[in-house]
């Protein structure tokens, strides 16, 4: 039997599966879709039972479609569409096995075990090689994707569900058929920026994105060209003082300076074409790193130093800073004109106290559970329970939690190993005026001033570079008046 294009029940039916296939996974009407393709109305026990049952239902669609003599380019794409999606939900389980076998295996790509009969599949729909080379790569991205955002980016608020779907977008586009037609192979030209308070998983959130960029398949090597391990570095700015800063970022020569003794790269040439660099406490740059940062994103080029020789750079940048960053431009610290090099995606991470206000017991409750097993390895909800109630009783209601995830995971396990914690008392940490140490009694001079500032400011943000930086004074100064007395 045969009919002229696709009946309007049989056109609903592939459209949901198209709305499935091409929606965020995080976003609020994902799960009632694919609910309502499995014809359930209860969430199954994992996703991977309810893709199966999606599975099932779209294989029996597809092999009893009657023969189409005709059909426009909308239902075309339909079909063709769908038996993508029905590829993708036959081997999504296997991709998630591979990329833990990648990850174990390190920074040597491994073959792709099932490339063979992949390939056969995806050539039986009729599409051209070069469409199912991107295809195969598309499909190891959106397995990485789910993988790293739902292990990472934990969290039940909805302040949470927020981010794992604007992160979702960052990597796919706000229209996946835009990202699919235009926009995969071209990720690098946008940059992110990543705004948040000390502690609150930007490095984390950095790793989501840089390892789940697009990576080719290598079809003549049945493997993809990059480790999902190498597709991320990171550097900390605050971590290095400024002489060495530049050749931290762009490499140096041999002989460059001293201590030079061989050649190095830096973190730009260390990341390949299909990753991602990460730059944390970018806010704390003077302007001529600032501006060398500038020529990379728009030129795409860095010269090592003591070298005249320009490098290419082709991955991704994303840049992190726990200041204020409009008042970091309203004070001339930080150049707009690098700001808008950075802004294509600009994502401001919660604190963990707004986490709280919204969901409070069962974020609190997710949070311990996690920290428990990364530190223990196993899962025991007595005693996440106990340690829950044990952070009640020494923590008032409404504690802001300045340090955020980070200073949670600390009060867990201090409570762990002596049933209390005590928060740090932040207003003593405030830096003493003039005028209270004169009323005290005590006159100081300028030196002993000038010690306790700098002393003050490194309990507060704990390296000799930032102190450095804020008080206009060199490093081994800073460092002088802080070790002073100890």
């Amino acid at each position: 039997m045969t009919h002229s294009g696709l009946s309007d029940e049989q056109g609903n039916f592939f459209r949901s599966i198209n709305t499935a296939a091409f929606s965020n996974p995080f976003g609020e009407d994902y799960l009632k879709t694919k609910q309502a393709l499995a014809e359930t109305s209860t969430r199954p026990t994992s996703e991977i039972a309810l893709n199966q049952a999606i599975l099932a239902k779209l294989n029996s669609r597809l092999d009893n479609l009657v023969t189409v003599q005709e059909l426009t380019i909308d239902d075309a794409r339909l079909l063709e569409q769908a038996r993508l999606y029905s590829t993708y939900l036959t081997y999504h389980a296997r991709f998630d096995d591979f990329i833990e076998a990648q990850i174990e295996a390190g920074d040597n790509p491994i073959a792709l075990p099932f490339a063979k009969q992949l390939l056969t599949d995806l050539n039986t729909h009729g599409i051209d090689q070069q469409r199912v080379l991107k295809y195969i790569s598309l499909f190891y991205q959106i397995r990485r994707a789910h993988y790293f955002i739902s292990r990472d980016i934990l969290g039940v608020s909805p302040c949470m569900q927020q981010l794992r779907m604007h992160l979702w977008n960052n990597l796919f586009t706000v229209d996946s058929h835009w990202y699919l037609d235009y926009f995969c192979e071209h990720m690098e030209e946008f940059s992110t920026l990543l705004l948040g308070a000390t502690g609150t998983g930007k490095t984390r959130i950095a790793q989501a994105i840089g390892r789940s960029n697009y990576i080719p398949f290598d079809i003549k090597k049945q493997r993809y060209a990059e480790s999902v391990t190498r597709s991320f570095q990171s550097i900390n700015l605050s971590q290095y003082p400024s002489g060495l800063l530049e050749a931290e970022l762009f490499g140096h020569k041999k002989g460059a300076f001293t201590g030079a003794i061989e050649n190095r790269e830096g973190v730009f040439a260390r990341c390949s074409a299909h990753g991602a660099v990460f730059i944390d406490e970018v806010g704390e740059i003077d302007d001529t790193i600032q501006v060398k940062l500038l020529n990379v994103l728009q030129d795409r080029v860095f010269t090592p130093v003591g070298s005249a020789e320009k490098q290419q750079f082709q991955g991704r940048v994303i840049a992190a800073t726990n200041q204020n960053i409009e008042q970091l431009l309203k004070d001339g610290r930080f150049r707009e004109d690098f700001y808008y090099r950075l802004c294509s995606d600009v994502i401001t991470l919660p604190n963990l106290q707004q986490r709280l206000v919204e969901k409070p017991h069962e974020e609190m409750q997710l949070l311990i559970n996690s920290i428990l097993q990364r530190t223990i390895g196993v899962h025991d909800q007595t005693l996440v329970s106990k340690v829950e109630q044990l952070i009640h009783r020494n923590i008032a209601q409404n504690y802001h939690w300045p340090g955020n995830v980070r200073e949670l995971e600390q009060c867990v396990r201090g409570i762990c190993l002596t049933g209390k914690y005590q928060p740090v008392n932040h207003s003593a940490l405030e830096p003493t005026s003039v005028e209270m140490i004169l009323t005290q009694g005590r006159e100081p001079d300028a030196r002993q001033l000038l010690q306790n500032y700098c002393k003050q400011l490194y309990q507060r943000y704990e390296t000799y570079e930032k102190v450095a930086r804020i008080s206009g004074l060199d490093r081994r100064t800073v460092k002088k008046h802080i070790i002073a007395d100890k």
